[in-house]
């Protein structure tokens, strides 16, 4: 009898710990929560609250000083059968494309360089940094005063050389290559930075190896440095895309969508349709077509960041 009420009491004082364990468990993931209500509130009032208001007005004919009703997807077909809609389309898709692939050509040669670690380089490394820590609204007023056809200094010392005015901002190219020269110069930094964080990720002794080797720069490009590259070149490729699809400062400083929509991006013509003719509705489709352009080429982009094998998951003790 002594030896089953023994039993019994311990499998009484066991139960109690496992109750106490549990309710423990449950107060800390409830404290836990708790501390991330502030982060949720946030993203409620900034980003989730926002979002849904665009999307319900791009659906109505909202204009300051007009009547509120729902027009459907009147906004969104206005859109598509107009021909300038697609011709700033166009232009988005050509700025984002040049100036994308010309900034990941010249950040992966300027980090591979800067890599070598010849005398001088720890100079250059802080010169090349310092137009991607500059405001966009003052690289793009510098740049604009540069190429200005009458007293620019790049047109100044061109025609030095003899050759003739050119108008940058007049013409329907140029003004799209100077959105694209001025995009370059500030964020091919980002690049160059992204390539040293990879290359500082290889070993030394397989540098040395290949040194002893005496092996050209582009074999230990392709074999050493490449691999250790991929990651943080596919996510610099992944922010300056879709950097570059929602570019706004610098053609609207530059160029001002000029000449006509010839440099017009897709945001800045949200931006006129919103501040300039006052038709929110519409303006709030435009939003929605730019979050959708970039989530699908985000997604495809992540796809090609994401390793093919499993990953283990890491329990966040939440």
């Amino acid at each position: 009898m002594v030896k089953n009420f023994r039993i019994r009491e311990l499998g009484n004082r066991e139960k109690k710990i496992k109750r106490n364990k549990l309710a423990i468990n449950i107060q800390e993931g409830r404290f836990k929560r708790v501390l991330f209500l502030p982060t949720y509130i946030y993203l409620a009032v900034m980003v989730i609250f926002p979002l849904f208001f665009t999307l319900i007005i791009s659906f109505s004919n909202f204009s300051l000083g007009q009547p509120f009703s729902f027009n459907g997807v009147e906004n969104y077909w206005s859109l598509f059968k107009c021909g300038n809609f697609w011709l700033v389309v166009g232009n988005t898709f050509i700025i984002t494309i040049s100036a994308v692939s010309i900034q990941m050509i010249l950040g992966i040669i300027i980090g591979v360089l800067l890599f070598q670690k010849l005398p001088l380089f720890g100079f250059f490394r802080i010169i090349i940094f310092i137009p991607m820590m500059l405001a966009p609204l003052v690289v793009s007023y510098f740049w604009k005063f540069l190429l200005d056809p009458s007293i620019g200094l790049i047109n100044y010392f061109w025609t030095l050389l003899g050759g003739e005015n050119i108008s940058w901002f007049t013409s329907p190219i140029l003004s799209k290559v100077a959105v694209i020269i001025v995009d370059t110069m500030q964020w091919t930094p980002l690049i160059v930075l992204l390539t040293l964080a990879g290359l500082g990720t290889i070993p030394e002794n397989l540098v040395e190896a290949a040194n002893l080797e005496k092996a050209s720069i582009m074999m230990k490009f392709r074999h050493i440095y490449l691999p250790s590259l991929r990651m943080p070149l596919l996510l610099g490729l992944l922010l300056r895309t879709i950097d570059c699809l929602k570019l706004f400062d610098v053609p609207y400083i530059l160029t001002g969508g000029g000449p006509g929509d010839y440099s017009t991006t897709i945001t800045l013509l949200g931006y006129r349709e919103a501040f300039k003719f006052f038709q929110l509705g519409k303006a709030s489709a435009i939003a929605w077509i730019i979050l959708i352009i970039a989530s699908v080429v985000a997604t495809i982009l992540v796809n090609k960041i994401m390793p093919k094998k499993k990953v283990e998951k890491v329990h966040m003790g939440l």
